[in-house]
């Protein structure tokens, strides 16, 4: 861990997340908030572990290659390694159908995170407290929820953030005490980008109402932070209890707070593939909880619910198969994952209420496996037609309605069968002539993943 706290003359900057090892890629424009950053990082790390990433956007004419070769004065003056990306960001966001301020944070991520390819490698950039206020207000006018009143995290995988708790005011002293040149965007200075409206005009008004309006805004961001990581993590808690083998319960959900059940929704919704969701996508998918029916999600993401499950993942069709498996853990076509695990012990090793849970959900190993014979090997596979199961040997078709198995996850439950019978069926349980019985000794769990 390398050094943190305060840092000399950067009050409030701190490197609690950095690993003692590994490159620190700095994105360097050449402003006022980079250059104190870089040069604050090489008396924490050393100028061997820094390095300078500068981007030339290209979309100022000559004040960019200005810029540019500031950068490149600067990390020779003070013994840091650059490399530079010159990119045509007007003609790519064009391309992409990007606004010029979504596709040059696009281009600069992707170049930082070139950069820092090993483990312990870390990309830092100069956010300060003042554009984390900036941004609080900003999410405000658009009606943000809770997530988006916190403010920039201090962390997003490998990105490092410093100085979040360091005024801009202070940022400008450090690099006047030190002598430290810099350059100036003239784009900043303009009234026509939202950002700086609220950078120029909102926050002077504001700062005459309170002076330590910025200092203000950090303190209620991290009090909201906490109260965002505290309902995430009951989210949670809501999300595990209403997992079952095809989906969801609704009502498990619909019995949520509903502060909690559109958190919950919106984690089960990522973890299926859903990328860059929306307040509305979490809205029409928490609709379907109580009205049914089907709903196309970012990131190719289907969401189904019907006979109160609720069910997202990638729309595709499920393939029958039939792959013969053995204990641990065996990957099966189209994305579940199957575990057998032995577990054997003695009577009163355990309490009466797992031991009845085990009863309803494992095998009973000797029945499957008898000593000294020879046996047929277990195979996973997906239903047939004409499948029956136990109890009374019903067909699997009419089992299924009668638990309420939704139509659509019937193709996809797992079956495991041994020598023609059926052992185990994925939402119904173990075949009555194969449940774990009250004096066995060694039993077969199953576990279905991914489900």
């Amino acid at each position: 861990m390398s050094k943190g706290g305060c840092g000399e003359g950067l009050p409030g900057a701190s490197l609690p997340m950095l690993p003692g090892a590994g490159r620190a890629v700095v994105g360097f424009s050449g402003g006022a908030d980079s250059t104190a950053l870089a040069h604050w990082l090489k008396g924490q790390v050393g100028p061997g572990r820094v390095l300078l990433a500068h981007v030339n956007h290209q979309l100022r004419g000559a004040e960019s290659d200005r810029d540019e070769a500031h950068a490149r004065d600067f990390a020779q003056k003070h013994g840091l390694a650059i490399e530079v990306l010159r990119a045509d960001v007007g003609a790519l966001a064009k391309k992409r159908g990007l606004g010029l301020e979504e596709c040059g944070r696009q281009v600069r991520y992707a170049f930082f995170d070139s950069l820092a390819p090993g483990p312990d490698d870390r990309v830092l950039t100069a956010h300060n407290a003042n554009d984390n206020a900036e941004t609080m207000l900003l999410h405000l006018c658009r009606g943000a929820s809770l997530p988006g009143l916190c403010g920039i995290p201090g962390r997003r995988g490998k990105v490092l953030r410093p100085l979040l708790a360091v005024s801009r005011a202070d940022i400008e002293r450090y690099c006047a005490a030190q002598g430290l040149a810099y350059v100036t965007d003239s784009s900043n200075l303009t009234l026509d980008y939202a950002r700086n409206r609220v950078r120029h005009q909102a926050i002077p008004l504001l700062e005459g109402l309170n002076p330590q309006f910025i200092q203000a805004c950090g303190r209620a961001m991290g009090q909201l932070s906490l109260d965002r990581d505290y309902l995430e993590g009951e989210a949670a808690r809501v999300l595990e209890r209403a997992r079952g083998p095809f989906g969801l319960n609704c009502q498990a959900l619909l019995g949520a707070h509903p502060a909690l059940r559109g958190r919950a929704l919106r984690q089960y919704l990522e973890q299926a593939g859903c990328r860059d969701l929306e307040e509305k996508h979490v809205a029409l998918a928490e609709g379907l909880l109580a009205q049914g029916g089907g709903l196309s999600l970012p990131g190719g993401v289907q969401a189904r619910c019907a006979l109160g499950v609720f069910y997202a993942g990638q729309k595709r069709r499920q393939e029958a198969f039939s792959v013969p498996v053995g204990l641990g853990e065996t990957r099966l076509p189209g994305g579940k994952r199957l575990v057998l695990r032995k577990i054997s012990w003695e009577e009163g090793q355990i309490g009466p209420k797992i031991q009845n849970l085990l009863f309803k959900n494992a095998l009973d190993y000797a029945t499957i496996y008898p000593t000294g014979q020879g046996c047929a090997p277990i195979v996973a596979r997906t239903r047939r037609p004409g499948d029956r199961f136990s109890p009374q040997e019903k067909p699997l078709k009419e089992l299924f309605r009668q638990a309420g198995v939704p139509a659509w996850a019937r193709e996809q439950a797992v079956l495991l069968e041994q020598g023609g019978r059926l052992l185990y069926c994925e939402g119904l349980g173990p075949g009555e002539a194969f449940r774990a019985q009250p004096g066995a000794r060694d039993f077969l769990t199953v576990e279905v993943l991914g489900s």
